[in-house]
């Protein structure tokens, strides 16, 4: 029998094989130069992708006439020898192969760059070696269609208390679909920064969603049901709006047309939380990565199949080139998290937020790891963890207060930003909060906070955005409000969505939208009269109605001008007797110049007393 104590640290060294980041280095044998900033995979990672691609950059720029000297060796232990195609990323740093078959599942790959490729600074890059461990199983399962609910998001408890401010219910709308979300503003505006609301509602139970876009009298702008259900709805810096749906993000210009998608590169698909365009072109995109890992060897009670699900930070090139891969099982524990470890899905992490710091490197909120990391944006290094079991700074009141956080955000001036949703600590409320952080000397202080009287609860989800005059906007997640605070805290703004919506995240922008589509007619008829209502769906630069009307088609008779006083306007008419009659409307801009004609109406009336002048047909 071995003796106790070995026994012990064979059991401890196993476990440690499972639960913590690859000690080994990947690196198969000595260089003839010094090791390279960045490699993708990461050498010695596990659960790499089958489909993956290789990276690899030296710190300086490539000289493009000596890219055909980029002469790859790539072999799997199962698939043997892979050939492919190298190419330069547009940062013309970054060497990208692309090999022409996947990898097999669960095989060890060695990747060798030989000798002879050149940099601009007349540096030879000598060979390069190194491997990594693959998948056992496939990485192109959607993931994302669940992880904004997953884990204990899936059916969050929201203690909600009435607003104390009466609420004033947002109009029903004939040219929207009759199941629009009745809002109900909370709040009336006052003092609001320029532009409009931005949210994305959906019904949880059926994932069902919209886009949406707000006024300050809490109407539609901009209405889109979606087949799917979606969320982060937003606009980027480059002007551009974009939303996720479906496994991947699509972006619209301001004709409300589809101009771009943005998918996770490597044979992953793109998770829900979060899409940065930066102002390279380059995209920031998360992916989560499910793994089967036994458990019971890591805790008590832990699944032997269980489903982990791991972390993976992208930036995509502009052409689509993955030139930044980062996951989490390369660098944080498994035990790190402050989930169970004994269920049979455990999402260890729940990444929901990455930002491009002022420094260039990258901050990420992990909602299970109640943690904000730093991760070095050319060698994937952990620059510092902030909160968490892993937490390196010193907090004003000592013990964290970060906890299930969404919505990490660098400010102007140097501070950050969160939506802390508090779900494991007592009194039971979120609030938005900002820290000065001192990343020296690894302290945070609480510089300001938002917290709603009374309190709401949000138990996940939700976000807070710095406005650029000082106004601060916060989406409450499951909490079900979106409100825009002045500096002093008073409220600017606030609109409640209807049980059973949500919204992950509200923002206010700028924003002029001239949509392609045409405007909405729609009548509807009284004994008497006929009743038009029109809108125009997305049109931001409006100021008047004209409403022509005929007896033929395409009527050209301009019968009245109506301004433009909300989303929908309304128009009432006479019936006429023994005539057909045809409608349209033609919405006029503010520099009074026409745009284009709505879709057009006709109504035919029977002979009856002019006192009774019903419809026959309306179409």
């Amino acid at each position: 029998m071995m003796p106790k104590l070995v026994v012990v640290m064979v059991a401890c060294l196993f476990i440690m094989s499972i639960a913590v980041p690859q000690v080994s280095t990947g690196w198969v044998k000595a260089q003839t130069q010094e090791r390279p900033e960045y490699v993708s995979p990461q050498p010695g990672a596990r659960f790499v992708s089958p489909r993956t691609t290789i990276a690899i950059r030296p710190g300086e720029f490539i000289d493009p006439r000596t890219l055909d000297r980029a002469s790859f060796d790539v072999v799997g232990t199962k698939s043997g020898i892979h050939h492919g195609s190298a190419i330069l990323a547009d940062d013309g740093k970054t060497i990208v192969f692309k090999p022409a078959q996947p990898f097999a599942l669960a095989e060890t790959v060695t990747v060798v760059l030989n000798a002879g490729v050149e940099t601009l600074l007349d540096h030879v890059l000598g060979e390069i070696t190194f491997d990594f461990v693959t998948s056992a199983r496939q990485t192109d399962t959607p993931s994302g269609g669940d992880s904004l609910v997953a884990s204990d998001e899936r059916s969050p408890v929201t203690s909600e208390r009435p607003s104390t401010s009466p609420a004033s219910r947002a109009p029903a709308f004939v040219t929207l679909p009759p199941d629009y979300p009745a809002l109900s503003i909370t709040a009336p505006a006052t003092g609001t920064a320029d532009g409009y609301v931005f949210m994305a509602p959906f019904i949880s139970s059926v994932l069902s969603g919209t886009l949406l876009i707000l006024d300050d009298a809490g109407q539609p702008i901009y209405y889109k049901k979606l087949a799917g259900w979606a969320a982060d709805f937003k606009q980027q810096p480059n002007g551009l709006l974009t939303y996720w749906t479906g496994g991947q993000f699509y972006a619209m210009d301001n004709t409300y047309n589809i101009v771009d998608t943005y998918q996770a590169g490597n044979g992953y698909v793109a998770d829900v939380h979060d899409l940065q365009l930066l102002p390279n072109g380059h995209a920031l995109l998360l992916v989560y990565d499910n793994q089967t890992m036994d458990l019971s060897q890591i805790v008590q009670g832990g699944y032997p199949t269980a489903t982990v699900m791991g972390l993976i930070v992208q930036e995509l090139d502009t052409l689509d080139n993955v030139v930044f891969e980062w996951h989490s099982w390369d660098h944080f524990l498994i035990t790190d998290t402050l989930v169970s470890l004994t269920t049979p899905v455990v999402d260890y992490v729940h990444g929901n937020a990455v930002e491009l710091d002022a420094d260039g490197h990258l901050l990420i909120s992990s909602r299970n790891l109640s943690e904000i990391t730093k991760i070095n944006r050319q060698t994937g290094d952990i620059i510092w963890r902030l909160g968490g079991k892993d937490n390196q700074f010193i907090f004003g009141n000592g013990a964290s207060p970060i906890d299930t956080q969404h919505d990490i955000r660098r400010l102007p001036n140097g501070n950050i930003t969160l939506f802390n949703n508090r779900a494991n600590l007592q009194p039971a409320y979120s609030s938005g909060e900002e820290y000065r952080l001192d990343e020296e000397a690894k302290t945070a202080t609480l510089v300001w906070d938002y917290r709603n009287t009374p309190d709401i609860y949000a138990a996940a989800m939700g976000n807070v955005q710095r406005l650029p005059g000082g106004n601060t906007v916060i989406g409450w997640g499951t909490g079900r409000m979106a409100t825009e605070m002045m500096a002093d805290g008073s409220k600017a703004f606030e609109v409640k969505l209807p049980v059973p919506y949500w919204t992950y995240r509200a923002f206010r922008f700028p924003w002029h939208g001239y949509p392609s589509t045409p405007p909405t007619l729609i009548t509807q008829t009284t004994v008497l009269t006929t009743e038009l209502f029109y809108s125009w769906n997305g049109a931001t630069d409006i100021s008047s109605y004209r409403i022509y009307a005929g007896n033929d088609p395409h009527p050209t008779t301009l019968i009245a001008t109506a301004p433009k006083t909300g989303f929908e306007e309304q128009t009432v008419l006479p019936n006429a007797s023994n005539q057909c009659r045809y409608f349209r409307v033609m919405p006029i801009d503010k520099n009074r110049l026409e745009t284009q004609y709505s879709n057009e109406v006709s109504m035919c009336y029977g002979s009856l007393p002019a006192q009774l002048h019903l419809p026959v047909m309306l179409r």
